[in-house]
């Protein structure tokens, strides 16, 4: 194997310093600094670096085509939603990400090995930058040939990776002299290594990555057995430098970027887009501070006041990040994510909604839905499965739209509230943090929160605002681990072999302590332990003529833990006879069957965006969440039901199987993690052929008819974006199928009529209260109004205003519409009213007001006499106690209030 040295000088490139920043770096000519910005300018602006141009589709291609003829196997793209596989991050931010922790750790084999493939990419982490430097975006390509490099199979490593990028570049006709390696080091998904950033004219190309140690906790580094060669060529920069564009977005996307400028009348100034770039290229664009600086420095350049840049800029800016984000969302929503207010979802919404807002900036009258209807068109000649999910896609673009103007609606009462709040405090600006919880909690953009507050109140928001609220919600840190250990040889877990295994015979291998609980570990056990939403056995176990109930088991590690009673003796050594609740064991095992085929049958009327988001079996009944982007309908639900019980009907035989990872996913791909991450290099598939498949350690029935039948409950909304199903199958679909016809007899024995007539029954009923509420309402209406007739003429002068008194029959609106029609209607200044009930309330005119009638204090003490409470305002108050005979006492304490 020829080393890095050696490689460099074969092909004529030497080690050098560069005097600017101090990097160590390979070129082929001498050279003073390292090619990368802000060392170097960028140098190909208006003046492309290959021979010829090529479109972000093109270099795709071309890529692809070389690494093949070096013999690499192109393999598609992954899904950019990450947890399909992992449970750290919500999305792929680099091709890297698609084979950790799985492939890289040697637990599964690579799709190919060397590899190729073209990798969609995500990073909100400068969300920000997008549309303004010239180079950000949300979504852009990443372009890798892998290499998983183990002791037995050593393909190449720093040598082959570098003389291979060296003839990319050269194939494609960049001056290799232009090119410079520059010595550097990298980190990420707990792994790290020595890497090369790859330059050319002032911008990075790629980086060439040699994983080689894992990250300890404590910041140290230790040797990995596997060595991983992780290189990552940014297509859409190589796209952008062979075309020599003012900006990448031009070169990526430019039929997009044209559309939008045509709907709009937006034009692009190359030369301020061009000076834009080329500085934000000499600046490492990082926070608010930065690019705040970055407009200043190229309003100058420009002679231009930052006023007047910003008119011109802003506009091309918006256009831009249009652009680029429903490409972003494109990606996300195609491959599964839907838009919510938590993880993955919440980043999506958090694109999608921004989208919108630089939308409104351009006053543009389209909606979302056609804009991304043009992304679409020009994506799906690319990727075959953004056509496949259009219709999916623009359902939820369209509904989400909907939502999001709802959501500025009824968040404008909550910021005014919260403006209010702040000024009674002293306030006169709004706290960053607060600006953050609108938007986190209640979707309010900081945008609506400005219009809202004003010119006299203060609401900063920061340049990076969005790229704050991303960071926070980029990884999943829902999943913890735990730090219990236990020092045992693996379990025996009897219950996959022998399904209807009742009893069995174990030796007790240790007692210890783990949460105030004694717990039994056996060197076997058909104790099913709690895990992948199927609670645990439970029975008991015989030794020495003693017998333990079994509460519950849990597996740490691969030993089983058996929670019982406190145990008096030395069992160790011993053997003991386990049994375990047969009827509990079968009634969560039909259940958890059942989950499977209700998930089967609700991707198949649904749609194949459906994905499962957690679950829960039980003894009546099991609930299923599931994502998805509207409420399901009934009549959806009943087909979910329908197919679910057809599949029941087949009576199928399951197909168990225990696979190594890597076969499993060579078979069946990532919807074997239906039901959340397995750990583990051997993972249990449970197959329902033709129906599912999911990798899952939990008990099942073995024939798909010994579920029973499946009866629906009900389904609610968990969250956005997630619906759940609540259902029972087996003897509990039974019990609540009775216990439903049971309620359907009450029911119709108390109208005294069949079944089948009950719902016109009910209907009929309802219309008829309606009706005669309606009418007894207007009867109290004419009551009241002749009350008020009669009142008005029976006045009490006190102090020089007219105050009306009485206890009535009436309820508590009533009370209250009475007294303010006398006060707001001046036939009287004070009002003091009450009923049999216990409730009091007082009005009291502007005029009463002004002479220093506190309605609100008179009704509370009022109130008292009635041994309650109350208060108000001191235009209307009210109060309630429970000495309802003390009311004419309560009226008259109040008057003698008012007479002071």
């Amino acid at each position: 194997m020829i080393n890095m040295v050696e490689i460099f000088e074969k092909l004529g490139y030497k080690l050098q310093t560069c005097k600017t920043c101090g990097q160590e770096f390979y070129s082929q000519v001498d050279r003073d600094t390292c090619g990368d910005a802000p060392c170097d300018e960028y140098g190909f602006i208006a003046n492309p670096a290959t021979d010829k141009p090529y479109n972000l589709y093109e270099i795709q291609k071309v890529f692809k085509e070389f690494l093949e003829s070096e013999g690499h196997t192109a393999i598609d793209r992954y899904p950019v939603l990450a947890k399909r596989w992992r449970d750290d991050v919500f999305l792929v931010g680099a091709s890297i990400f698609c084979f950790q922790p799985w492939i890289t750790s040697g637990l599964v084999k690579p799709p190919a090995n060397p590899l190729e493939i073209a990798q969609p990419s995500i990073r909100l982490n400068d969300v920000d930058n997008v549309g303004r430097t010239g180079r950000h975006m949300t979504c852009f390509t990443m372009g890798s040939h892998t290499v998983i490099n183990t002791e037995d199979d050593f393909i190449y490593w720093e040598d082959e990776t570098i003389r291979l990028c060296h003839e990319f570049f050269k194939s494609i006709g960049i001056n290799t002299e232009e090119i410079t390696f520059i010595k550097s080091w990298w980190s990420g998904g707990g792994n790290e290594g020595p890497c090369y950033e790859v330059c050319c004219r002032g911008v990075e190309l790629a980086t060439l990555v040699f994983i080689q140690y894992e990250t300890l906790d404590d910041g140290s580094k230790k040797e990995i057995p596997i060595k991983v060669v992780d290189t990552g060529y940014g297509l859409e920069r190589i796209a952008w430098i062979s075309q020599g564009t003012p900006t990448a977005y031009d070169a990526c996307f430019a039929p997009v970027v044209d559309k939008l400028m045509e709907l709009t009348g937006v034009e692009i100034n190359e030369d301020i887009q061009g000076k834009n770039a080329q500085i934000a290229g000499m600046m490492d664009i990082e926070d608010i501070g930065d690019l705040k600086d970055l407009r200043q420095q190229v309003a100058d350049s420009l002679g231009l006041s930052l006023n007047d840049y910003l008119e011109i800029a802003e506009p091309m800016e918006a256009i831009y990040i249009i652009a680029d984000h429903t490409r972003c969302l494109a990606f996300m929503i195609a491959d599964g994510i839907i838009p919510s207010n938590v993880k993955e979802g919440y980043l999506a919404r958090l694109v999608l909604r921004r989208t919108i807002r630089f939308m409104k900036d351009l006053n543009m009258k389209e909606s979302l839905a056609d804009i991304m209807a043009i992304q679409l068109d020009f994506l799906s000649k690319f990727y075959p499965e953004i056509r496949d999910s259009e219709q999916h896609i623009m359902n939820i673009i369209s509904l989400e739209e909907e939502r999001y103007s709802a959501t500025v609606k009824k968040g404008k009462s909550i910021v005014k509230r919260s403006i209010k709040r702040l000024k009674k405090e002293g306030k006169n600006e709004m706290p960053l943090n607060l600006l953050i919880d609108l938007y986190d909690a209640h979707g309010i953009p900081p945008e609506t929160v400005v219009e809202i507050a004003g010119d006299d109140f203060v609401v900063n928001v920061p340049d990076n605002f969005f790229t704050q609220v991303a960071g926070a919600h980029e990884k999943d840190n829902s999943s913890k681990k735990s730090t219990f250990k236990v020092d045992f040889p693996e379990t025996e877990l009897l219950f996959y072999k022998y399904f209807y295994q009742q009893e069995f015979e174990a030796e007790v291998l240790g007692v210890l302590e783990k949460d105030g609980k004694q717990c039994l570990i056996f060197d076997k056990t058909i104790f099913y332990p709690e895990g992948g939403g199927q609670p645990s056995d439970m029975g008991e176990i015989s030794i020495d003529g003693n017998v333990l109930k079994v509460s519950h088991a849990e597996k740490v590690d691969d030993v089983v833990l058996h929670h019982v009673d406190e145990v008096s003796q030395d069992i160790v050594g011993k053997t003991i006879l386990g049994k375990i609740d047969w009827d509990r064991r079968i009634t969560l095992a039909r259940h958890h069957t059942g989950t499977h085929l209700v998930i089967a049958a609700a991707r198949k009327v649904l749609g194949q965006h459906i994905w499962q988001a957690g679950s829960q079996n039980g003894l009546t009944r099991a609930r299923i969440d599931l994502s998805h982007y509207r409420r399901i309908t009934q009549e959806e639900l009943n087909e979910i039901e329908k197919l679910a019980n057809e599949y029941v009907m087949e009576n199928i035989d399951l197909d168990i199987q225990f696979h190594t990872r890597d076969e499993a996913q060579e078979l069946y791909g990532f919807v074997l993690y239906q039901g959340g991450i397995v750990p583990g290099k051997m993972i249990r598939v449970v197959k329902i052929p033709g129906v599912d498949v999911q990798a899952c350690a939990g008990t099942h029935v073995l024939r798909t008819g010994v579920v029973g039948p499946i009866k629906i409950n009900k389904t609610e909304r968990v969250q956005d974006g997630v619906e759940r199903i609540d259902f029972s199958a087996g003897l509990a679909a039974i019990d609540s199928m009775q216990h439903d016809n049971e309620l359907l007899r009450e029911s119709s024995s108390i109208f005294k009529v069949d079944n089948e007539q009950l719902p016109k029954t009910c209907d009929r009923f309802f219309s008829e209260w309606k009706a005669q509420k309606n009418e007894i309402d207007r009867l109290k209406t004419q009551i009241a109004s002749l009350k008020m007739n009669s009142l008005a003429e029976d006045y009490e002068e006190i102090n020089g205003l007219k105050v009306v008194s009485e206890l009535m029959e009436a309820d508590f609106k009533e009370l209250q519409k009475i007294a303010t029609d006398f006060t707001d209607n001046g036939k009287a200044d004070v009002v003091i009213m009450g009923n049999n009930d216990g409730k009091i309330v007082g009005a009291a005119s502007q005029n009463a007001i002004d002479n220093g009638i506190k309605i609100n204090n008179v009704i509370k003490s009022a109130a008292s006499i009635l041994g309650g409470g109350g208060g108000g305002r001191l235009t209307l108050a009210q109060g309630a106690g429970k000495n309802t005979d003390k009311m004419n006492e309560a009226i008259q304490t109040a008057i003698g209030l008012i007479k002071g």
